[in-house]
């Protein structure tokens, strides 16, 4: 009697291994504690450790931020490759470290600021760079709009603390100094993501058409 066949329906569902399962859990907890300083800073930015920083706005942004990696693998076109989830947790951190550093008025004592500037640098060059890999012919052009992006980003970031400052919020403690520490620090994440596309991205465009720009900034 001939075997009745069957559909196994597990096949399109990618195994999770423990490694897997912990990152989640972190980004998870990182996440939910973004939220929540976003949470702390609507509710109680009149207070002294928050006023004057444009604490509201940033607390929306925080939020927003969060949203960035999941709706960009889901709706940008491409071939779809295992969730990025190294990439949601660089993107996740920063965002804590700049939620918190607020909350606790970390950066009136330490210049955790420098670290935010260059880590979002270093992602938006990569993230801008993967982007546009598949659509240039050397993959050093990529690599060179990837870190252009990320430097015009941090311009309009220092030109809306300007606006803001002179606005009148006071709290964020901007100088000449810290202005230039944070370009600086920019610089140095921008090459950093452009040199991640310079290494990353496949030589021939062929291969980066057919694999696409979520392979290149890998699971």
């Amino acid at each position: 009697m001939e075997a009745i066949p069957t559909v196994n329906l597990t096949l399109d569902r990618q195994p999770t291994s423990r490694a897997d399962r912990v990152l989640d859990a972190v980004t998870l907890a990182a996440k939910v504690a973004t939220i929540g300083f976003g949470v702390d800073a609507l509710i109680n930015h009149a207070s002294p450790r928050l006023r004057g920083k444009a604490i509201r706005t940033r607390a929306v942004g925080y939020t927003a931020a969060l949203l960035l990696v999941p709706i960009a693998w889901r709706v940008l076109p491409g071939p779809r490759d295992p969730y990025p989830r190294s990439l949601d947790l660089a993107v996740t951190v920063p965002l804590l470290a700049d939620a918190a550093g607020n909350a606790f008025g970390v950066y009136e004592r330490v210049r955790v600021d420098d670290a935010v500037h260059v880590a979002n640098a270093a992602i938006l060059a990569g993230v801008s760079g993967s982007l546009i890999a598949p659509h240039v012919d050397k993959r050093w052009q990529a690599a060179l709009a990837g870190g252009a992006i990320a430097i015009a980003g941090e311009t309009l970031w220092e030109t809306l603390e300007y606006l803001a400052w002179r606005l009148g919020q006071t709290g964020m403690d901007l100088t000449y100094e810290d202005t230039m520490d944070d370009i600086i620090g920019t610089w140095i994440g921008a090459v950093a993501g452009a040199l991640y596309i310079a290494t990353r991205a496949p030589r021939r465009k062929a291969t980066r058409e057919r694999r696409g720009w979520r392979a290149i900034l890998g699971a």
